[in-house]
């Protein structure tokens, strides 16, 4: 798949990113005010902080996966997907993975991109595996009942899927317009059988 010009792509993270700090704001606004209420709103104020701070968490996310946020461990990257995965249905397992290792700046929205889309293969919910060398290889890959990956993404790692045809898969898109600008190589391993092979992250 040809990725967007450099230029739409800067165009799409300055976007998203004051997307994200605009809207960022007026939810800390809310959260602020549902916070001096107590008490006072009962179960209606609970829900509606539960949902602020939902939304809070998101838009945290969304800003790293639009990149341009600094290195990150690869801890504190992983702690931006904890309850954002398959709705909440699915947990990261990192093994061994040497949670303080650094990623650089570049492949931190790549590998969030690639976790995010691990919680999209799995529609019951389970896990979604880390594992590798954070400088030089990674592998994710979804373990759960009925966990396969979206057609969409094996069509574009093959180059069979232009950007303009793949319609509300934009995470496939993103996730293969941010590996192209930083030189990191996208394949998936196919195994026998109906389990959902690893999708690997070379970095260059």
């Amino acid at each position: 798949m040809k990725p967007p010009p450099t230029a739409d792509l800067d165009l799409a993270r300055m976007v998203g990113l004051r997307l994200c700090h605009d809207l960022g704001g007026v939810v800390g606004t809310i959260g602020n005010a549902l916070d001096m209420m107590g008490n006072v709103g009962g179960e209606a104020a609970t829900l509606a902080h539960d949902a602020a701070e939902e939304l809070r968490r998101r838009l945290v996310l969304w800003r790293a996966l639009l990149g341009g946020q600094g290195d990150a461990t690869v801890g504190a990257t992983l702690a931006l997907l904890e309850g954002q995965l398959a709705g909440g249905r699915a947990v990261v397992e990192a093994g061994t993975l040497d949670l303080d290792a650094n990623l650089a700046d570049s492949t931190v929205p790549v590998v969030l991109a690639a976790m995010v889309l691990g919680g999209e293969a799995l529609p019951r919910g389970g896990r979604v595996r880390l594992a590798g060398d954070p400088a030089r290889e990674l592998a994710i890959w979804p373990e759960g009942q009925r966990a396969a990956w979206p057609p969409g993404l094996v069509r574009a790692l093959a180059g069979e899927m232009p950007v303009d045809a793949m319609g509300r898969d934009v995470t496939i898109v993103w996730l293969c317009t941010l590996a192209a600008a930083a030189c990191v190589r996208l394949s998936i391993a196919m195994p026998p059988g109906d389990s959902a092979g690893p999708l690997m992250l070379q970095f260059s």
